[in-house]
This record gives C-alpha cells, sequence and structure tokens, in this order.
C-alpha cells in the first residue's frame, strides 16, 4: 500500500510532495535534474504549517499546502521560490 502524500521541503527553495523523504528528493531531481542535494536537505512540513495560505510573488493567496496535497494523487512538485 502506498504512503500517504506528505509535504517535504528540499533544499532551501522548494516544496514537493512525495511519500518518504527519498521519494522527495526524487521528484525534485526529475523536475530539476542533477542536483548536489542529499536526504540530509530534505525535511518534513510542519503539520501547524500545513494549514498557513501560501502567497505567489504578487500577494494573491493560494491555497494551504493541506489543501493542496488533497487534491494530489501521486508525489509533485508544488512550488518554490528564488
Amino acid at each position: 500500500m502506498e504512503q500517504p502524500l506528505k509535504a517535504y521541503q528540499v533544499g532551501g527553495n522548494d516544496i514537493v510532495a512525495a511519500g518518504s523523504v527519498e521519494e522527495a528528493l526524487a521528484v525534485l531531481e526529475e523536475l530539476a535534474g542533477e542536483t548536489d542535494l542529499t536526504i540530509g536537505d530534505v525535511a518534513p512540513i510542519a503539520e501547524d504549517e500545513l494549514d498557513i495560505p501560501v502567497e505567489d510573488e504578487e500577494g494573491t493567496a493560494c491555497p494551504t499546502i493541506r489543501q493542496m496535497l488533497a487534491e494530489l494523487s501521486e508525489p509533485a512538485y508544488l512550488f518554490g521560490w528564488d
């Protein structure tokens, strides 16, 4: 049985949805190509941060991370910043 998707911060700037730390790293590497990140650069997003609305560059409120996770059925890149 597949693990439920969780949100992970990979490196300093990217949030991905994945079932494990290893999978989170693989999602980012698939998107960005080879990275110099390791499992040590992946951290789960704290439960209390899942319900904070994310804002885009224009300051427009977007769905919360929890809402984004609820819409996904497979690992995916959620968002990042520069």
